[in-house]
């Protein structure tokens, strides 16, 4: 379990060492549900330092914390943080081979407050074309826990705002069939 206060603490850690990134993972769903366990990890799009040319920054860091330092499935860097007695597994990811975050997505991100910071996180719509992109059958699966939660009300998107931002990506089209087809559109 991550929590609001674990990961305002830890997050502030990476702020005031120079790092920048945005939330772009489960995270948001949490968030955006106002839970205070925040999921089993954190996946944080990585703005600088960059995680391949600059790994070294990101193992110093976990070195400098006595974190532990390890890899993604991408060979991208992975720091389990502790802090309050909690572990914080961040997952730092930038577009590499299939990874893709659209630019637009990026910069359309909002800033919200965790804790005692405000950080910066995509939207629920853009989390959501992220997972519909990535198209994995466990993304498809956390979709339609999604629907679920939009259904039921506990959720709430702008269908417009996800059709004019699939366009960012190559495949559109697939996505939105995906979102179709687990009942978000």
């Amino acid at each position: 379990m991550v929590s609001r206060s674990g990961l305002s603490k830890t997050l502030k850690i990476l702020l005031d060492s120079g790092f920048r990134f945005t939330i772009i993972g489960g995270t948001i769903v949490e968030y955006s549900l106002g839970k205070d366990d925040l999921g089993d990890d954190v996946d944080l799009f990585a703005e600088y330092p960059s995680v391949v040319f600059e790994e070294n920054e990101y193992r110093r860091l976990a070195e400098d914390n006595s974190w532990v330092y390890g890899y993604t499935w991408l060979g991208t860097p992975r720091i389990v943080a502790r802090v309050y007695d909690e572990e914080i597994p961040l997952e730092f990811y930038e577009n590499i081979y299939d990874f893709y975050v659209p630019e637009a997505i990026i910069e359309g991100c909002i800033r919200v407050q965790v804790g005692d910071i405000k950080v910066r996180i995509v939207t629920l719509e853009d989390h959501i074309l992220l997972k519909a992109n990535a198209g994995r059958s466990s993304d498809i699966d956390k979709l339609k826990e999604i629907a679920k939660y939009i259904k039921r009300g506990r959720l709430s998107i702008d269908k417009k705002r996800l059709l004019e931002n699939s366009k960012s990506f190559e495949d559109s089209d697939v996505i939105v069939r995906r979102l179709k087809d687990v009942s978000i559109l």
